[in-house]
């Protein structure tokens, strides 16, 4: 996002890190089209899952020895190693504020693709994630944040305003933007006619979900892949 430099590692708080983020995970059903641009213009896309983040840079002690979680079930790194565990008292903090908030729909909207500008040759494309029908649910994704961080106030490292976003790599010119911006636009748009060949050129270029969980993804190193360790229902009293 523009505004303000971003605090490097060395300059965090002890208890932040880098390598932890609160977020919000698209569905694997969605992510094909996302992952086939991602994988030829985002230098980050083998450490980062497609990802909305609500608060990051999150807490770095956030995990305990077991097993996590991955969507209800249990995960392994490719060492076959158990994964860490969320710790219970950030997920107690977390299901007090998501208990109240139900679950919601959006649409990741490529119709058009947004762009941030960091500087004359550093540009970030990135899927706008709306309501589908309406302003609601990107209201929600606000109301969502601003209860978790409110919750989370020592996580105050970012001091930008919330833009909810879903990045999908970088550019160094307007033209290379309008490339990203055109590949994830027909890269939906294949998956759409494929899915529904009589709806050619009706639809809205749009991939939507429904939001009902929360994760903490942390990784061990900075080149290492983010990792869900624990997932939290939405409007689960």
């Amino acid at each position: 996002m523009p505004g303000r430099k971003q605090i490097t590692a060395a300059q965090l708080a002890q208890h932040l890190s880098y390598k932890s983020s609160l977020a919000l995970l698209p569905p694997s059903s969605i992510t094909r089209p996302i992952e086939d641009v991602r994988r030829v213009h985002d230098k980050h896309f083998t450490r980062w899952p497609p990802h909305i983040n609500l608060i990051y840079p999150f807490l770095a002690s956030n995990s305990e020895a077991g097993l996590s979680e991955e969507q209800g079930g249990r995960v392994q790194d490719p060492s076959n190693q158990p994964l860490p565990r969320l710790k219970q008292d950030i997920r107690s903090r977390i299901e007090t504020v998501v208990r109240d908030i139900q679950p919601f729909h959006v649409a990741l909207s490529a119709d058009p693709a947004g762009v941030f500008h960091h500087g004359k040759k550093n540009k970030t494309v990135w899927l706008d994630p709306l309501a589908p029908s309406t302003t609601r649910s990107a209201t929600t994704i606000h109301e969502l944040q601003a209860a978790l961080q409110s919750e989370f106030a020592e996580c105050d490292a970012d001091g930008r305003p919330f833009t909810p976003h879903l990045s999908l790599g970088g550019a160094r010119s307007d033209k290379g933007a309008q490339d990203i911006c055109d590949a994830i636009r027909n890269s939906i748009a294949n998956l759409q006619l494929s899915e529904a060949p009589e709806q050619e050129d009706k639809q809205p270029i749009v991939l939507n979900y429904y939001v009902d969980k929360v994760f903490v993804i942390a990784r061990k190193g900075f080149h290492d892949r983010f990792q869900i360790i624990g997932a939290v229902e939405l409007g689960k009293k």
